[in-house]
């Protein structure tokens, strides 16, 4: 696939997750999509956007099942350590008397960042092609 379609589909899906976190979906249409087909839908293409970055390097096939297995295996530890920090420090915010109001900000901060992505690998994709 090409990594600049990828990489604007995972620019939407921060725009995607920040509209639910701010209840767009409940209001806007009435209905909240099913979290998890969402999840497994942009997860794919997260893991897709990861492995066209990877066919980028010029991996010897000498040795590559163990590499891209130590490689995998680094980017789940990776994964479970930023979740288990993002946790604890959203543990503590959400004890915060200003949580709302921050995270309606910070959730509009993802959004534009994730418009602004999607733009910029859409115009990639064009000048590139």
């Amino acid at each position: 696939m090409n990594a600049y379609i990828v990489d604007a589909i995972i620019g939407l899906s921060v725009v995607y997750k920040a509209l639910d976190n701010l209840g767009a979906y409940q209001r806007w249409f009435g209905f909240q999509p099913n979290t998890k087909a969402a999840t497994l839908i942009f997860g794919f293409f997260h893991g897709t956007g990861l492995a066209t970055k990877i066919l980028d390097y010029d991996i010897a096939s000498e040795g590559l099942l163990p590499n891209l297995l130590a490689f995998n295996v680094g980017v789940e530890i990776g994964q479970i350590m930023a979740l288990a920090v993002i946790l604890i420090v959203m543990g503590y915010w959400r004890k915060s008397s200003a949580f709302y109001r921050q995270a309606y900000t910070a959730n509009v901060v993802m959004m534009s960042m994730g418009f602004i992505l999607m733009g910029y690998q859409i115009t990639g994709y064009f000048v590139a092609t």
